[in-house]
């Protein structure tokens, strides 16, 4: 079989022109879906190209959930209270909000007596919790020139509803007797 000169050069001609547009369609056909079958038969199952297409919009994260917050114990509550009336007491100037009617009418007739005490024992030097007994917390307050227990009730809404303080006993020289107070710091 001999073929012409002419016929070769027309086939090669048609086969370089047909690459080009057998490429672009088949380009095409990939950016519409990919087939799991062949498109003769009909397509049992088509894939959406994914890699050519716009990237679906990412949807909003749920803010996360807020963490608890700390709970506050009656203890803490209480020394709380405790600072603010030693402050309220060194300042001769109680705030009746934080009181019950009659705790805020007995700390007011004796304001200026308590006020000369705290001023006198000096700055506070450290606030030690003792425990709790009955709903009432108690404390040894270590002052500059003196050591001091109290004792603060606090009522459900906060305020405060009792409230007693003393000088700490002087600790027992007595070894079997337990220790009243704590050294001040520095002794």
């Amino acid at each position: 079989m001999t073929v012409s000169i002419k016929t070769a050069a027309l086939v090669l001609a048609l086969t370089a022109c047909a690459g080009p547009v057998l490429a672009q369609q088949a380009t095409q056909d990939l950016n519409r879906s990919r087939s799991l079958a062949p498109s003769s038969s009909g397509a049992a199952a088509t894939l959406p190209n994914t890699f050519d297409a716009p990237a679906a919009p990412t949807l909003p994260r749920p803010a996360p959930e807020p963490a608890p917050a700390p709970q506050v114990s009656d203890a803490q509550m209480a020394e709380a209270a405790l600072r603010s009336v030693i402050d309220q007491f060194r300042a001769a100037d109680i705030d009746e909000r934080l009181f019950t009617p009659g705790v805020a009418t007995q700390l007011n007739a004796q304001l200026p007596n308590y006020s000369r005490l705290i001023r006198g024992y000096g700055a506070v030097q450290s606030i030690e919790p003792q425990g709790a007994a009955n709903g009432v917390g108690q404390f040894l307050v270590i002052f500059d020139n003196a050591a001091t227990q109290w004792q603060v009730g606090l009522e459900d809404g906060g305020l405060v509803a009792a409230l007693r303080f003393r000088e700490a006993p002087p600790e027992s020289s007595d070894p079997a007797a337990a220790p009243a107070t704590s050294a001040a710091p520095g002794a």
